[in-house]
């Protein structure tokens, strides 16, 4: 999704500058890319002060809960990515099992 103004999608328009298929592609594959690796870092975050409370006796777990938030987050945007037709496809092959 190109998120420009109106008048910036008009211009690339009037001067056929409009990105390939493959640009797109490419783009949205960089994303994700990014989203899979935000992910990874706030588990990583979320395991390490987990690992620290645990050891000071789960005193304050404001922290943990707000990097938990954080990675939430970074999941939905990771799994925003996915068709929605591929969603439901794969809750009926879940179902059928």
């Amino acid at each position: 999704v190109y998120s420009g103004s109106k008048e910036e999608k008009k211009k690339l328009v009037r001067e056929d500058r409009l990105p390939s298929a493959t640009e797109v592609i490419r783009s949205d594959l960089d994303a994700r890319d990014l989203y899979r690796n935000e992910v990874q870092t706030k588990l990583e975050d979320v395991r390490a002060e987990y690992l620290y409370q645990k050891g000071v006796g789960l005193e304050d777990l404001s922290e943990l809960v707000g990097l938990l938030k954080e990675a939430k987050l970074a999941l939905d945007s990771w799994f925003g990515f996915i068709p929605d037709e591929d969603i439901k496809l794969a809750l009926v092959a879940v179902k059928r099992e």
